[in-house]
């Protein structure tokens, strides 16, 4: 049976090592700061619709405290700004059996469970077998070594294939379809897919509107600077040549197994970003939004909205702000400045909803 060490205590990762322990599949979490502290002391609070309850399982502070074996698989759940530094401190830890050294972390299963484009091309710099995976959970994570799920009558979904875009689409492979189904017998939903680019690429067109929840201000408004960034965030896949996935016509992901339950703790308009401001943690946004910059840069497609939020939400968490404090209006001006210095002849209006061209 194949142990999982779950790196990363946050809510996917938090969440998923305490199903996988409840399940009775063999699970190491490791986590850090607080969070290591706080669980060592009292356990892992899982809440769920179902109610709260206390999960005692082994908890490590890094890749020092464990001995890794042929049979581990590794699962990486830390944010993605944090997966380089994370990557490297696991990949060449020695893999010992039978009292013998028989390789280095590098050579086990590794699975990513990051938003965005970046973990995957970062962790095949040091991990021979990479599997993508694509995580949908209604989860939240203010105090350390809690975390909250909010859905029913499954905790959240998992698609999980192989190295994503440009590499050739392949087979999961079997450590990929046991993870799935470990995952479906701790309670989620899982499911391989022969090429998991499609679903990184899909599921970053939703992240990528994510940090306009730390924004207050009137509905239409962000709606409005909402539609702009995913739309422009489509037009730079394309013209990278990324195919997204299309849940409707495949079948998967299906709401009805997830739906939030109402009264259950889990509050929409408040996701991963807005829960790293409200920590006062570091945020994603350079690897969500700001990959949309990136890959518009390469490819000459204009990203002022995600340019504009990329560069306000920078200077919020380095003022320490919490959600709330900037107005989405400042979005919009700025994104405008932005399409303005790019082409002085060409304004835009992104109330409309429409990028820049």
């Amino acid at each position: 049976m194949t142990r999982y060490v779950v790196i990363g205590a946050g809510a996917v990762g938090g969440a998923l090592a305490a199903d996988l322990q409840l399940a009775g599949i063999p699970v190491v979490l490791a986590a850090r700061g607080a969070a290591l502290a706080a669980i060592e002391d009292r356990g892992l609070i899982r809440i769920t619709p179902a109610g709260r309850r206390t999960v005692r399982l082994r908890v490590v502070g890094g890749p020092e405290a464990i001995e890794l074996t042929p049979r581990d698989a590794l699962v990486l759940a830390v944010k993605t700004q944090d997966a380089r530094d994370t990557l490297a401190a696991w990949a060449w830890r020695p893999v010992v059996d039978g009292g013998r050294t028989v390789g280095a972390a590098s050579g086990l299963p590794l699975f990513t469970l990051q938003n965005g484009l970046d973990a995957e091309r970062v962790a095949a710099r040091h991990f021979r077998t990479v599997h993508g995976t694509t995580v949908l959970v209604p989860a939240r994570h203010l105090v350390p070594g809690e975390v909250l799920t909010g859905s029913a009558p499954r905790t959240g979904q998992l698609v999980v294939g192989g190295l994503p875009h440009p590499a050739p689409p392949g087979e999961p492979g079997p450590a990929a379809v046991r993870f799935a189904e470990d995952a479906e017998a701790a309670g989620w939903v899982g499911r391989t897919v022969p090429e998991i680019s499609r679903w990184k690429a899909w599921k970053l067109l939703m992240n990528v509107t994510n940090a306009v929840e730390v924004f207050a201000g009137p509905a239409d408004e962000s709606a409005a600077v909402k539609r702009d960034a995913a739309a422009e965030a489509a037009a730079a896949l394309a013209a990278a040549g990324y195919r997204v996935a299309d849940p409707a016509a495949e079948g998967f992901p299906d709401p009805a197994l997830t739906r939030v339950v109402p009264g259950a703790g889990y509050v929409p308009g408040q996701q991963s970003t807005w829960q790293s401001f409200a920590r006062g943690a570091s945020s994603e946004v350079d690897f969500l939004n700001g990959e949309i910059v990136l890959i518009g840069r390469l490819h000459g497609v204009p990203t002022p909205v995600n340019e504009a939020l990329q560069q306000l939400l920078a200077a919020s968490a380095a003022a320490g702000e919490p959600p709330g404090t900037r107005r989405v209006a400042e979005v919009t001006a700025l994104a405008a400045e932005l399409a303005r210095r790019a082409d002085p002849t060409h304004a835009i209006a992104h109330t409309t909803g429409n990028p820049a061209t």
